[in-house]
């Protein structure tokens, strides 16, 4: 999902302007102040923001292309698990900060976790572009222009086959090129939306206090994967039907995943500090 990344580079504002990913966060972690009791000592969203943008997974792109980029695609009905594994370690990592009181790793693990989520349930997400990619790109090696590989170039063996390669990804109705107007989308959709107005309905304290980070993920998965909304859109583009169903259902979902997750962390540390303090007095 877009973050913003090229509005400003570097900057704790980046993302205020148009950006999904910390309109989500915002969202969610005043949705987590509202309903969940250990949210106290979560991070606070200034500092939640402050690893998103060009300091969050999309930056990482950019810096070292193809060198331990995080992958945040997911084929429903072909789960290799890898954004499975990102996801549970993002979260055992926060509950560990947050029990030794690590507000900046605290922070970090918050924002990574809440961006992998959030990726994970985006219907771009959802096409194979692995696949896609592997085929476009003859040679493996990125291009490099002075020295500096250059990310999403594709090569072939000859002028013309890169060519061809290029305009299949980067073309009219290339793969990257859909994949960007779907989420340049969404985030014009949601951007004059006020954070309450996109919150999931019917959760409850309850809710926060069973919470549970993969299930609430892959319920939320479900749900996004029922609508079709990328197959729709790769056929008829945007539609008042498919910004109707951003609104209601798809970013609402996204939320109530991201804010679950960081509840489960929130209260997995609080047990664990409260099982430390019984042991030390007993």
């Amino acid at each position: 999902m877009y973050s913003s990344l090229g509005l400003i580079q570097n900057s704790d504002h980046s993302g205020e302007l148009i950006g999904t990913h910390q309109k989500i966060d915002k969202s969610a972690r005043l949705m987590l102040s509202k309903y969940c009791r250990n949210a106290k000592k979560f991070p606070n969203i200034d500092d939640i923001l402050h690893f998103e943008g060009s300091r969050g997974p999309d930056g990482l792109k950019s810096k070292s292309p193809g060198i331990d980029e995080p992958q945040h695609f997911i084929q429903p009905g072909h789960d290799d698990g890898n954004l499975r594994k990102l996801i549970e370690n993002h979260h055992y990592n926060l509950i560990q900060a947050l029990v030794k009181g690590d507000q900046v790793r605290a922070s970090f693990e918050a924002a990574w976790l809440a961006h992998a989520i959030t990726d994970g349930l985006t219907p771009a997400h959802h096409y194979p572009y692995r696949r896609v990619v592997d085929e476009l790109m003859t040679d493996k090696d990125f291009v490099k222009l002075f020295g500096r590989k250059i990310k999403g170039i594709m090569r072939g063996n000859n002028l013309a086959q890169a060519a061809r390669n290029n305009w299949l990804y980067w073309g009219a109705g290339g793969v990257m090129t859909k994949h960007i107007a779907f989420e340049y989308g969404v985030a014009y959709t949601i951007t004059p939306i006020p954070l309450r107005r996109l919150w999931p309905k019917g959760l409850h304290h309850d809710d926060f206090d069973q919470a549970d980070c993969l299930r609430a993920f892959y319920a939320a998965l479900d749900k996004v994967v029922a609508l079709k909304m990328y197959d729709r859109f790769l056929k008829r583009g945007w539609t008042t039907q498919l910004v109707s169903e951003t609104r209601r259902i798809l970013i609402p979902e996204i939320i109530r995943a991201v804010t679950l997750a960081w509840a489960s962390a929130a209260n997995e540390a609080q047990r664990a500090k409260l099982i430390a303090k019984g042991k030390n007095h007993a």
